[in-house]
């Protein structure tokens, strides 16, 4: 994600606290999307013979490096296949992801330009 997708980087946001309306999505938006959902369908081609709800079957370093991407997809509720929805909830179900997206909710932090939508915090 740090060099690749910049059009779905730059359409959605990353954002754990919201459910933020989808925006109309550009071409290349909606290339980054279907390119992400065909790499999720075609790593199960090397999952283990009793698969996994994993890219590989088993969690990876993979699943991580995904992990921004399926916040992304819930934030906005980007319509996705619905094997790529099964792999989504998987990764959502992990107590790290929960963790994390707890961690990130009880922040309150924000960079106003980027989130003009939301009311600047009480003093």
């Amino acid at each position: 994600m740090h060099s690749g997708f910049s059009a779905l980087r730059n359409t959605l946001d990353m954002n754990c606290e919201a459910h933020l309306p989808m925006p109309v999505l550009d071409h290349a938006t909606k290339r980054d999307v279907a390119r992400i959902c065909d790499i999720w369908v075609d790593a199960a081609r090397f999952a283990p013979p009793e698969g996994g709800p994993f890219l590989f079957g088993k969690l990876s370093a993979a699943d991580a490096y995904f992990a921004p991407v399926v916040s992304r997809f819930v934030t906005y509720d980007v319509a996705i296949p619905e094997s790529a929805r099964a792999y989504v909830a998987a990764i959502e179900a992990l107590p790290a992801m929960k963790d994390w997206m707890a961690a990130a909710r009880a922040e309150h932090d924000y960079y106003a330009p980027d989130e003009q939508y939301r009311d600047p915090p009480e003093r």
